[in-house]
């Protein structure tokens, strides 16, 4: 944990990072961001865009410029608190999905965000409605995943439908639960239909409802070839 010292007011920070957001300091903002002048001058801070400063790290070869993966944390967390994740290719990616990874990053919150540019990378916001929370996020992620199942590039559908289908039913029967009430409260149908596809086989007693809530006259054309394909509305 770094300790970041603003003229004697101390401001704990991991990995060296300061959101002038998420300051809670008895003082005016105008004495607290003359400090922050007076140590960027000094070169104990730098500024990585307004509101946001960092201690700079040296190495052999000189001060090192400020990675995207510490940029991007003030998107991430607000304070202790988680207020956005990883979604799109680079999501796919970390569950095996895919080999690619994208120039840009996609972040998930709650909020509506324009997007931005750091050191040239691009950065997009998709706003989801669900609530982000740290016990959230890996439920969001795998129904985030599920919502863009027909897109994953340089993937087989029908694969990535087998891995989803083989990480799902291996959770635990409350886990379950928790993934039908978020997709049926803030995704898709068509989630709630591969979810439900997916599940079914466990017997859990609100799945069968909720395909009896299922359009007769929806289908979704998936390309998948399921057993259980036509009761969940699935081609």
């Amino acid at each position: 944990m770094n300790r970041i010292n603003i003229d004697n007011m101390l401001y704990n920070q991991e990995n060296g990072m300061l959101n002038t957001r998420e300051l809670d300091i008895d003082s005016s903002k105008y004495a607290i961001f003359k400090s922050l002048e007076r140590m960027v001058k000094k070169g104990e801070l730098r500024r990585a865009e307004k509101g946001l400063y960092y201690i700079p790290k040296k190495s052999i070869f000189g001060e090192l410029p400020l990675a995207i993966k510490d940029f991007i944390q003030k998107y991430l967390y607000f304070g202790n608190k988680r207020i956005g994740y990883i979604t799109g290719v680079n999501l796919f990616n970390k569950y095996g999905l895919t080999t690619q990874l994208s120039n840009s990053i996609e972040i998930a919150t709650n909020t509506r965000k324009n997007p931005r540019e750091f050191d040239g990378i691009k950065i997009k916001f998709i706003q989801n409605k669900a609530p982000i929370t740290e016990e959230n996020i890996k439920y969001l992620e795998i129904l985030d995943i599920l919502k863009n199942l027909k897109i994953i590039p340089d993937s087989s559908i029908k694969e990535s439908y087998m891995l989803m289908k083989k990480l799902v039913c291996n959770l635990a029967y409350e886990e379950i639960l928790i993934l039908l009430k978020l997709a049926e409260k803030y995704y898709t149908v068509v989630v709630l239909a591969l979810l439900g596809s997916m599940v079914e086989e466990k017997n859990i007693l609100k799945v069968e409802k909720l395909k009896k809530k299922l359009n007769k006259t929806t289908t979704f054309k998936l390309n998948l070839n399921l057993k259980n394909g036509k009761e969940w509305r699935i081609s």
